[in-house]
């Protein structure tokens, strides 16, 4: 999940739907929930963009799709790093050593919301809904099986031990 964060409001909504419409995963200011946090500004005639120590400078206008391939560039070259592994998520792939493990578009989901949410869990109704947002009904074994098969394919393919409790509903990875 990205942070978008830009003091001139109309560009930060602009850029906020230009990203969405993109498919990027976005939260919004209010949450504490995010991997990175994306800055932009106008200065002069050049969008500015900064991740950490790393800028991006462009020249406006500009076409978007040149500027979101530069950026998801950027981010996707990110990790999070969780015990001895790297989890890129914008890449999709969970990392040890030489050894990579390309996660399905659901099990990179579920493992970014798990991550995000380590603290105090997530909902497996909320999960589901970011998950399958236009499945009208809801299933849980449908969750449970996608867990399942993700705890299962990381420890096969990396040795990665991902651990998780249920209860009363709310879905906590447990991390060591």
């Amino acid at each position: 999940m990205l942070l978008i964060k830009c003091e001139d409001k109309f560009l930060k909504e602009k850029l906020v739907s230009l990203f969405r419409q993109k498919k990027l995963l976005l939260e919004s200011e209010h949450s504490n929930k995010f991997f990175f946090g994306l800055n932009f500004a106008l200065v002069d005639s050049f969008l500015i963009c900064q991740l950490d120590q790393d800028m991006l400078k462009f020249k406006i206008p500009k076409n978007f799709n040149d500027i979101f391939e530069k950026i998801f560039d950027l981010v996707s070259n990110k990790n999070i790093h969780i015990k001895n592994y790297e989890y890129y998520p914008y890449k999709q792939i969970m990392k040890k050593g030489k050894k990579n493990l390309f996660l399905s578009e659901i099990q990179n989901m579920i493992l970014s919301h798990l991550l995000i949410n380590s603290v105090n869990g997530i909902e497996k109704i909320e999960l589901i809904k970011y998950i399958w947002p236009n499945d009208k009904d809801i299933f849980l074994n449908k969750l449970d099986t996608h867990l399942t098969n993700l705890k299962n394919q990381l420890a096969d393919e990396i040795g990665f031990e991902l651990n998780f409790s249920s209860k009363s509903g709310i879905l906590k990875l447990c991390i060591d």
